[in-house]
């Protein structure tokens, strides 16, 4: 007897649906698999549940440059406002050129100064957090490396005045360098393969060929 093209046999459609159900069991494994694998870590050296003192300091005065972080600067623009502050990131994004200075931006949290670049490592440790800083163009011209998800941007130190409204940045806070230095080179991420993932790929797609092949009506 002939079967019409296209028919699909009693021993086809239980074949195809057993290859469904085992597609859908290595695909269930595989995402929990990843979803145990992703990173779930609170911020490193972070203290659990501990209050913030957000206090800010009363104005600073002398002619010697403070150290800061960004932090101190967000949160306490008044107490800066005027200061010569000295200040160190990475540079991020982009270097915009305005004739004879240029505008960095600048980030010190733990991605820019420790950990790297978050698909570098996967582990969340908070936001980004930097500020804009104004350099003479021949310090501009030195930045190579600019910091995103597969570089490490190059490392400035940065001495000048912070200004919690800078006219030149539409009045938001910056830092107008009066000197700038590189002080680390920026490199290529490294992106380490999963081998995990790897095999999890591979798993789901030779179960779904396998599928489709079993599924696949016979001519005769």
């Amino acid at each position: 007897m002939t079967r019409p093209s296209g028919q699909v046999s009693p021993s086809q459609a239980v074949a195809g649906a057993v290859a469904v159900v085992v597609l859908a069991i290595a695909t269930a494994g595989a995402l929990d698999l990843l979803v145990r694998r992703t990173p779930q870590r609170a911020p490193l050296g972070a203290p659990a549940q501990e209050e913030v003192d957000t206090t800010c300091p009363a104005s600073r005065e002398g002619s010697a440059p403070v150290v800061v972080a960004s932090d101190e600067l967000i949160e306490c623009p008044s107490t800066y406002d005027g200061v010569l502050v000295s200040y160190e990131g990475e540079a991020v994004r982009a270097v915009l050129d305005r004739g004879a200075h240029a505008w960095l931006h600048l980030n010190d949290d733990r991605y820019a100064l420790d950990l790297g670049p978050l698909p570098e490592h996967r582990t969340a440790v908070g936001g980004n957090s930097g500020i804009p800083v104004l350099v003479p163009e021949a310090v501009a011209d030195r930045v190579q490396i600019v910091g995103d998800g597969r570089h490490r941007g190059d490392i400035i130190a940065v001495t000048g005045v912070f200004r919690r409204a800078h006219p030149a940045d539409g009045g938001g806070p910056a830092i107008r360098a009066r000197s700038a230095r590189v002080t680390q080179r920026g490199d290529v991420t490294a992106r380490p393969i999963d081998g995990a993932r790897v095999v999890i790929a591979v798993i789901v797609c030779a179960a779904a060929l396998l599928a489709a092949l079993v599924a696949r009506p016979r001519q005769r």
